[in-house]
């Protein structure tokens, strides 16, 4: 019996899985972000983006307004939106982003 290695190809399914992971883990760290965002007119959460490449994922949005609205505690939100909203979703999904993450790795691994 012989036994071949290929590492260059797991190496790039183990990328792949990994891109895939994050990128469920920012899909759903904006989805609950989008929960607690300010919703006046709607522009603001149609604006927010979630993007993974390679070993990192970005969260964010693009607004004129979208740092003020997410930093600023005196503006008044309505009932379940709230200033720090992307902030807040991380810290109080932190562990369903991570489970999410590692889910999608295992998944795609298999």
């Amino acid at each position: 019996m012989t036994f071949e290695w290929n590492d260059d190809d797991v190496l790039a399914l183990i990328e792949e899985a990994v891109e895939r992971g994050l990128q469920t883990g920012a899909d759903l760290l904006l989805d609950e972000s989008n929960r607690l965002a300010p919703i006046e007119t709607g522009d603001l959460i149609r604006s927010g983006r979630a993007v993974a490449a390679e070993e990192e994922a970005a969260v964010g949005y693009n607004t004129p307004y979208a740092i003020r609205q997410h930093e600023d505690l005196s503006y008044r939100h309505d009932s379940g939106r709230e200033a720090k909203f992307l902030e807040k979703a991380l810290h109080r999904n932190a562990d369903r982003i991570i489970d999410a993450v590692a889910d999608e790795i295992r998944e795609h691994l298999s």
